[in-house]
């Protein structure tokens, strides 16, 4: 891996402004995390969101109501020049989670730099296909994230894809047959979900030769139907490396 030319997750989330959306599987929440607190650390006033449901990310002040921070507005909610990161949205007493902010996406959007929202959800499974009502991507997307978990490769299908179903479809794979990164490439493909020049996708939990052999797979594999970027690496150091 030394070979290749390292990137701070921070750096590639700065090149765009506005609403992010993350989906996928394998490191979704790591990212919201690393890179909102990477962001702010640099000044950027960020928002964490989902359009859908997610846990809360922990230690980040939420907001409940509005888009931007203010007295009597969630607890823990930061103040003036403190608000450089802060989550949105209601919290559900029954199940612990955030649901979607009531505030319009382009308040959220207006009132910060950078807004990562987590756009579905996949159970903290590795990999990720998408019902017809899936991803939930918020209006005014400015790029769309897809995280694709390293840890799956090589394992059966239905240990490691949230909706096997759904993924069987679009792969018309074996229901126990190995996620190999060619078959995980052909259901990114086929969803068509990521392609446009500011969309990324990301290999995550990529930490030992063999994870990024696999990742060099998925990227060769999509070499003819993908025209974004692709990285690998790890999400929760914020390192990664370009391989398309």
């Amino acid at each position: 891996m030394n070979s290749h030319r390292t990137h701070a997750l921070t750096d590639l989330l700065q090149q765009v402004r506005g609403i992010t959306a993350v989906i996928g599987g394998g490191g979704k929440s790591t990212l919201l995390a690393c890179g909102g607190r990477g962001l702010a650390a640099r000044g950027a006033r960020t928002i964490l969101a989902t359009s859908t449901h997610m846990l809360p990310v922990p230690d980040v002040p939420l907001v409940e109501r509005g888009a931007r921070p203010s007295a009597g507005c969630g607890a823990g909610a930061p103040t003036g020049s403190e608000a450089t990161l802060y989550q949105v949205g209601e919290l559900e007493s029954a199940t612990g989670k955030l649901t979607a902010p009531t505030a319009a996406w382009n308040e959220l959007a207006e009132a910060a730099d950078h807004v990562l929202v987590e756009a579905d959800g996949s159970r903290g499974l590795p990999f990720k296909a998408h019902n017809e009502y899936e991803p939930v991507i918020p209006e005014g997307c400015a790029r769309v994230i897809y995280v694709v978990g390293a840890s799956g490769f090589g394992r059966p299908v239905y240990d490691v894809v949230h909706r096997p179903q759904v993924f069987r479809r679009l792969t018309a794979c074996a229901p126990y047959e190995p996620a190999t990164p060619e078959l995980v490439a052909r259901g990114i493909a086929a969803e068509g979900l990521v392609g446009m020049p500011d969309d990324m996708i990301v290999v995550n939990q990529v930490e030992d030769e063999a994870a990024l052999a696999a990742a060099c797979a998925l990227t060769a594999a999509l070499a003819d139907v993908v025209t974004c970027p692709v990285y690998a690496g790890s999400l929760r150091a914020g390192q990664l490396i370009r391989l398309a």
